[in-house]
C-alpha cells in the first residue's frame, strides 16, 4: 500500500479546522435569512454575523466596528491600499511599500501609480530583510500610505512592523500590515503591532476559503472600492457569507489559542526536515538565518528547476510549492526573489516547504528524503 500523501504546502492554504467546520455547518443548517433583513430570520443571521465580528475583534485586540469582512486577503489588502491612499490623496500622493510585498499589495500600488501616485519601493538586502531606518526615511509629510507585511510568504522573513508602525505614526501616516502568514505562527495583536490597517486571509489559518478581514483602526479613513450597499460600514457592500465568516472567527480563535504550541511544533519540523536534507550537496536556505517564521522553508537547489522538483515530489506523494507560487503558471520569476538579488535562473531553482502542525518528525524526514531523491534524479538526467 502506498504511503499517505504529505501536504507540505500549508503556506498556500490550511485544511479546514474542525472548529471552523462546526461553526460553518451550524450556521448553514440553522440560519437562512439575509443579515440585512429586519424580520426574525434576518435578525438571527445578523446576530451570528456580529458574533463572528466580535470574536475576530477579541482575538486581535481591536474593536468590533474596526473589523471589515472581505472575500479574501487579496481583497482586504486592495481595499486597504487603494481605499486609504485615495482617501488621503489631499494630504499627499506618495505611497511607500516594501519591495517584497505580496502581489496583492505591489499590484495595488502599481494601480495607484497609474492614477498619479508616486510609489516608492523600499529595497531589501540579499537576505530579504528590510532596514527600518531606510523604510522610515522614505516616509515624508506628503505620504498618503505605507505598507509593510508581517512575514514574507516566500522566505519566511519576519519584518520589524511594530517599530516601523510606531515611527510612521509619529508622522501621522497610516501603515497597512499584511499579517496573513503571521497568524498562528507569530504573536499578532493589533495594538501591539500598531498598524492602522491589518489584513489577512481566512484559509491561510484553517478557515473557509473566500473569507478575509481588513481591520480599520478608528480614525483611519478608507474609501470603498465597491458601491451599492451599506454593509461593512459601507466599505464592502454585498450580502455577507455569514456561515463562512462564522468559520473564519472560529479558526482565528483556535489559531491564536494554539499558537505557542503550533509554533514550537513547526520549528521542530523545520529542524527535522533540514537535518534530513543535509546529506544533499548544492542547496541553501533563503532568507535570514534567525527569527524566521516557523513552518516555512525556502530552498535554492543548484542545477535543477523548482517546478520540476515540485512535479517529481507530487508524483511521489508529497505536495510542496515552487518559490513563486503567487505567479504559478506565469512565465516571470518571483519579484520578491529578484528583489533579493537572485537572477531569474536562481529564482526558478527554488522551492518552498511549509508543514502542518499535525505532521510528525517522521513526515518531515520523509519529505526531505523525497526531495533529495528528486534532486539527485534530475541532476543525473541533466548530466546524461
Amino acid at each position: 500500500m502506498a504511503p499517505a500523501r504529505l501536504y507540505m504546502d500549508a503556506a498556500a492554504g490550511m485544511p479546514l479546522r474542525p472548529e471552523a467546520e462546526q461553526a460553518l455547518l451550524g450556521v448553514l443548517r440553522t440560519l437562512h435569512g439575509n443579515p440585512g433583513s429586519p424580520h426574525a430570520e434576518g435578525r438571527a443571521a445578523k446576530d451570528a454575523l456580529e458574533d463572528a465580528r466580535s470574536r475576530v475583534a477579541a482575538s486581535l485586540g481591536c474593536r468590533p466596528r474596526e473589523v471589515v469582512f472581505t472575500g479574501s486577503g487579496t481583497e482586504a489588502c486592495n481595499l486597504g491600499m487603494l481605499g486609504a491612499a485615495r482617501a488621503r490623496a489631499g494630504v499627499g500622493r506618495r505611497v511607500v511599500v516594501g519591495a517584497v510585498e505580496h502581489p496583492c499589495v505591489l499590484d495595488a500600488a502599481q494601480a495607484l501609480a497609474s492614477e498619479g501616485f508616486e510609489v516608492v519601493r523600499v529595497p531589501v538586502d540579499a537576505l530579504g530583510r528590510v532596514d527600518p531606518d531606510q523604510f522610515v526615511s522614505c516616509v515624508t509629510p506628503e505620504t498618503a500610505l505605507a505598507a509593510l507585511m508581517l512575514a514574507h510568504h516566500e522566505t519566511g522573513n519576519v519584518f520589524p512592523v511594530a517599530e516601523v508602525a510606531s515611527r510612521v505614526a509619529a508622522a501621522r501616516v497610516p501603515l497597512l500590515v499584511d499579517a496573513t502568514l503571521g497568524l498562528g505562527r507569530l504573536p499578532v495583536s493589533v495594538p501591539a503591532l500598531g498598524a492602522s490597517l491589518l489584513a489577512f486571509s481566512g484559509h491561510k489559518l484553517g478557515g473557509p476559503r473566500g473569507t478575509g478581514v481588513l481591520v480599520v483602526r478608528r480614525g483611519t479613513r478608507v474609501l470603498p472600492l465597491l458601491h451599492g450597499g451599506m454593509q461593512e460600514e459601507r466599505l464592502r457592500p454585498g450580502t455577507e457569507d455569514v456561515a463562512a465568516l462564522a468559520g473564519l472567527a472560529a479558526a482565528l480563535e483556535a489559531a491564536q489559542a494554539r499558537r505557542p504550541e503550533a509554533a514550537a511544533r513547526l520549528a521542530a519540523l523545520d529542524a527535522a526536515f533540514l537535518a534530513g536534507l543535509a546529506p544533499l550537496p548544492g542547496w541553501r536556505r533563503l532568507g535570514a538565518s534567525g527569527g524566521a517564521l516557523p513552518g516555512l522553508l525556502a530552498l535554492e537547489l543548484d542545477g535543477v528547476e523548482g517546478e520540476a522538483v515540485m512535479i517529481h515530489l507530487d508524483l511521489a506523494g508529497v505536495a510542496i510549492a515552487t518559490g513563486s507560487t503567487c505567479a504559478l503558471g506565469g512565465t516571470q520569476a518571483s519579484p520578491g526573489l529578484l528583489a533579493m538579488g537572485l537572477s531569474p535562473q536562481r529564482a526558478a531553482a527554488t522551492v518552498r516547504i511549509s508543514a502542518l502542525p499535525s505532521h510528525g518528525e517522521d513526515d518531515a524526514r520523509r519529505a526531505a528524503a523525497a526531495l533529495r531523491e528528486a534532486v539527485e534524479r534530475l541532476r543525473a538526467l541533466a548530466r546524461a
